[in-house]
């Protein structure tokens, strides 16, 4: 699956790895304090749902089309030209700040743009990571990855708001500027290989045709859609579930923003217990058996929080940290397989299919979940969730067609 990796791949890739955490870091920093600042500057729900929701549509809309010109480029290039974005966008805010002319449909345009810088870096990265790492370790490698998320989840918040305090917006702005800029020298120090040629037949084709193509492509592999169907329904129920927690913290557990904060840090702590033995371990062989244990813990994490008497937040915490272990195990191997499956030609449009496949269905779980929390109480949500995720596990191991897409064999018409 994997194009020619040379034996000196751990050290290209830890390269590569640490431009995208010095980037992400950076961007954490300032996502924090300009969050803040719209919370400050106009306190409103809409104005920070609007937000989320600008941020959103690149890869509900544009998913598939991103992820075929992804197909059609070199990584190296995509990724460099998303670093060059953020750098722009950081320093436009920060110059618009020391003007004091920024104003909210400022930061919304840039959250666009970034968002949709974001899905080209996120589909490069992925199938970069395929060229570089060699197919066995696939799973180990989307491990550590996740583990920089837990890592940013648990040290961001806290970070983002010491500096705050210490620079103020224009100075985590200018710390934005000067991590994009690392982050691109780093990667243009390094080389990451080309997938190989497309055939001729198809090198030619326009972005639609493609598109169709890629579409076709899923649609013929009963075991993508397997994954993706198992992938979206989660999502319908867990997102929501996230959604909810301060809800949950404020008007069950009767906690506050302490408490929130708990159980915040502890999923990050979480999650990074799950990477670190991920990144150990490397999981099981199959690593359908890595992805349906971690869903397994998670559907138990989120069960706990759906039964616990009101007076139990502490064990509401530590359901938490067990939900966060569970995220790499179930991320880390869902990315291992689409990345050692999917012909690397076509891997940038399935993680755009599977991108819009997420984005589309959140929303409905948002819409459903307000709903029935209100009628039934906020735990119900999180009953439901649970229960799903446990269903999910054995009709997961029942599919030969999931079965199949674990063995890397491939689509039907396609060569490997």
């Amino acid at each position: 699956m994997n194009a020619h990796t040379p034996s000196t791949w751990v050290a290209r890739f830890w390269i590569f790895w640490m431009s995208q955490t010095v980037a992400r870091l950076g961007s954490a920093f300032s996502g924090f304090a300009l969050i803040w600042w719209v919370a400050k500057t106009y306190g409103t729900a809409t104005s920070l749902a609007t937000g989320t929701l600008v941020t959103m549509l690149p890869s509900i809309l544009l998913g598939p089309i991103i992820g075929t010109l992804v197909d059609r480029l070199p990584r190296k290039t995509v990724i460099l030209c998303a670093n060059l974005v953020y750098a722009v966008a950081a320093a436009s805010l920060f110059a618009l700040s020391e003007a004091g002319m920024l104003s909210l449909w400022h930061l919304y345009v840039v959250m666009f743009v970034n968002a949709l810088a974001g899905q080209f870096h996120f589909l490069s990265v992925s199938s970069a990571t395929t060229l570089l790492v060699p197919a066995e370790h696939l799973q180990r490698i989307a491990g550590v990855s996740q583990l920089r998320e837990g890592a940013v989840a648990v040290f961001a918040p806290p970070a983002g708001a010491l500096l705050l305090e210490l620079i103020g917006l224009n100075g985590v702005l200018f710390i934005e500027i000067v991590t994009a800029i690392t982050a691109l020298a780093l990667i243009a120090s390094i080389r990451i290989p080309d997938p190989p040629a497309q055939p001729a037949d198809t090198a030619h084709e326009g972005v639609f045709t493609a598109v169709r193509s890629g579409f076709a492509y899923v649609v013929a592999w009963p075991g993508l859609l397997a994954l993706m169907g198992m992938a979206m329904v989660l999502n319908l129920f867990f997102n929501p579930a996230f959604s909810l927690l301060p809800l949950l913290v404020k008007s069950y557990f009767g906690g506050g923003v302490q408490q929130l904060a708990w159980m915040e840090t502890s999923f990050g702590i979480g999650m990074i217990s799950g990477s670190l033995l991920l990144g150990v371990w490397g999981g099981f062989t199959r690593k359908l058996y890595t992805l349906l244990a971690g869903v397994s813990a998670m559907g138990v994490g989120i069960l706990i929080l759906g039964v616990l008497p009101n007076s139990g937040i502490w064990y509401a915490i530590a359901a938490m940290a067990m939900v966060g272990v569970a995220q790499p195990l179930t991320q880390a191997p869902l990315l291992a397989i689409i990345q050692g499956s999917v012909n690397l030609e076509m891997q940038g449009r399935v993680m755009g299919f599977l991108g819009t496949a997420a984005g589309i269905i959140s929303p409905i779980g948002l819409l459903m979940a307000g709903p029935v929390s209100d009628w039934l109480g906020i735990q119900i949500w999180y009953v439901v969730a649970g229960v799903v995720a446990l269903i999910a596990v054995p009709v997961g191991l029942a599919l030969p067609a999931l079965r199949d897409l674990d063995d890397g064999k491939a689509a039907p018409g396609t060569v490997r």
